[in-house]
């Protein structure tokens, strides 16, 4: 083994007795356990000579220098692993479909923009596209012409959400709110039931987007985070037509009104935030909000009467 070593420049020898015997001091000792220690861990021989090399022996940062490559080489496989899969569910009939469905896949992760819209179109156009492959790119794409693309792509692959299922619990804030953003695309109570968890998601503008969009679906679970929405001036005229929808579809605009005046007379609520609150009552059809607006026509702030008084006018 010590030969072995020396031969490979691992470990060598302080000097050499006059009968020609390897003689080896401490400090040779002291590199024949790191490399061992190396080996120990897995590493091939190179690998330690390599690690030794780079690092001057440092404990606390070889082992930092060897988790990197470890992790990079790791995030490798998994790409390797993903597009074998993509590549598996592609199912190609023919090697000339494997080869074109390779180059459309590859096109996916080219660097330019225009070639990865280029490569979803076709993917989407395409008799067996991959599924896998479409969203994995759609959830990593930053623009906006080529996630378009890997949408419409996406879209004609699949029959339901079901697939963005693991994404929206994920740990990666813009893949989730990229995730939301196709949930969005699927009409039924499948996507609703999907998004509704969202509203408690740890990014305001993940919670402010799902709410919207169940505003817009009229469902009632959404009605506290768009009254928060309206107090808060973030998209509050949005916000209040969502509100307006959900009475208009589900009957629940005595729900609405009861969060309305319970935001209306909470301490923490600005006069800004009291004014936006009044203006949204006007989103609710029928007779529902005329109570409280009468109340509100004698509110102490003028802001807040104000406006009750137009929408009464209105009516």
């Amino acid at each position: 083994m010590l030969r072995h070593y020396d031969k490979l420049g691992l470990v060598s020898p302080t000097q050499r007795s006059s009968a020609g015997y390897r003689e080896y001091a401490e400090d040779d000792l002291r590199r024949l356990l790191k490399v061992e220690a190396l080996r120990a861990l897995g590493l091939t021989l190179r690998q330690a000579g390599d690690a030794l090399a780079e690092t001057g022996a440092d404990p606390e940062d070889l082992i930092a220098d060897l988790i990197t490559a470890s992790t990079q080489r790791l995030d490798q496989e998994r790409r390797l692993l993903a597009r074998l899969e993509r590549f598996d569910a592609a199912d190609p009939a023919s090697w000339d479909e494997a080869l074109e469905t390779v180059r459309l896949a590859r096109g996916l992760s080219s660097p330019v923009a225009g070639e990865r819209q280029r490569a979803a179109l076709g993917l989407g156009a395409g008799p067996s596209a991959p599924p896998s492959a479409l969203l994995a790119a759609l959830l990593d794409e930053p623009e906006v012409n080529a996630t378009g693309a890997l949408r419409w792509a996406f879209l004609r692959t699949v029959d339901g959400p079901e697939a963005l299922v693991p994404e929206l619990a994920g740990s990666n804030p813009a893949r989730r709110a990229r995730a939301l953003a196709v949930v969005a695309k699927f009409d039924g109570p499948d996507a609703t039931e999907l998004i509704a968890p969202l509203l408690t998601d740890p990014v305001l503008e993940i919670r402010e987007a799902a709410a919207l969009e169940l505003g817009r679906r009229g469902a009632p679970v959404a009605i506290g985070a768009l009254i928060a929405l309206v107090a808060r001036g973030a998209r509050d005229v949005e916000a209040a037509q969502a509100l307006g929808s959900i009475a208009e579809d589900s009957g629940a605009a005595g729900e609405i009104l009861a969060g309305v005046s319970a935001a209306l007379a909470s301490t923490d609520t600005t006069s800004a935030a009291r004014s936006r609150l009044t203006q949204a009552l006007g989103e609710l059809s029928g007779e529902a909000p005329l109570g409280l607006l009468a109340e509100l026509k004698q509110d102490a702030d003028p802001a807040v009467a104000r406006v009750a008084v137009y929408l009464l006018s209105v009516r």
